[in-house]
């Protein structure tokens, strides 16, 4: 499998999937970007579920050394031929076989929300990180705005892939990664979000979402960017902080939009804007007479 730079402009790597370096609101491109922020050549990479190495293949491309661990025994043939080292398993079962290994990135895109014990495949797969290495991560966000519509049907559908894919075993947002991070003894150093519009993902995913509360959720969570963000992308350190200091310190650790969130269709004109404002100011209202003090 060879990859295939476009001519002109940003370069992109094609093999299973496209990554286009210069689309910054797609997570393979923000974890190309953090697995490589230190700058340094030739770096030592493990890609805990490499799939069939097509992001592993973008930084071999640029000189790193990469070893992937994918479970999947037809995708890691196909990693085989792209990476440097791939291991037909688990992460466990790899740093068993190899214990002196070392590395200086570690990459975990899309891949903890599928593990039974997240914070425990962190802590393995430290003791294996060398001095200033730092770890990239990629996680689905469950509070994006296409779930809520979805829950405030009184549904939570699985499907195929995206969000509520029937094989994730953990789920995630901005609070509960700070806190998982956390756990696992790692300091955020920097966070990304990846937006998608909440229709767009109600369509994409065929999750069947109600208009109505999907205009809901979209009027009342604009204000929210996090209702906007499809995934969080993130580079993490070891930390000696105490764990509630350290907590603390991921919680204020600020996330960056990589794309200007799109206004939600009927609330674009200042007609629009206009109604959307008395429409919260009713909701107010009514939430008030509702739940005021007896």
């Amino acid at each position: 499998m060879v990859a295939a730079v476009r001519d002109g402009g940003a370069p992109t790597i094609e093999y299973d999937a496209l990554i286009d370096l210069a689309n910054r609101n797609n997570s393979h491109t923000l974890l190309h970007e953090l697995a490589t922020v230190s700058g340094k050549p030739g770096l030592r990479i493990l890609e805990v579920g490499c799939s069939s190495g097509y992001l592993g293949a973008s930084l071999m491309a640029k000189g790193h050394h990469v070893t992937g661990v994918e479970p999947d025994p037809g995708s890691a043939r196909v990693a085989s031929g792209v990476l440097a080292q791939v291991w037909n398993g688990g992460l466990d079962d790899y740093f068993a076989a190899h214990p002196d290994a070392r590395f200086d990135v570690l990459i975990f895109g899309d891949v903890l929300e599928h593990m039974l014990d997240p914070v425990a495949e962190l802590r393995r797969a430290l003791a294996h990180l060398a001095p200033g290495g730092h770890v990239a991560i990629s996680l689905p966000n469950v509070a994006h705005g296409s779930v809520r519509a979805m829950m405030l049907s009184g549904r939570f559908d699985y499907h195929d892939r995206g969000i509520l894919d029937r094989t994730h075993l953990r789920f995630f947002t901005r609070g509960s990664i700070a806190q998982m991070l956390a756990d696992a003894g790692l300091a955020l150093d920097c966070m990304f979000q990846v937006s998608v519009p909440v229709d767009a993902v109600g369509t994409e995913y065929a999750m069947a979402l109600d208009r109505e509360l999907v205009t809901a959720v979209e009027l009342l969570s604009d204000n929210d960017p996090s209702g906007h963000a499809f995934q969080y992308v993130l580079l993490a350190r070891p930390s000696t902080l105490p764990h509630a200091a350290l907590v603390q310190a991921n919680d204020a650790v600020p996330v960056e939009i990589t794309a200007p969130l799109r206004a939600p269709r009927g609330s674009r004109s200042v007609w629009d804007r206009l109604k959307v404002a008395l429409f919260r100011r009713l909701l107010k209202s009514i939430s008030a007479r509702r739940f005021r003090a007896r």
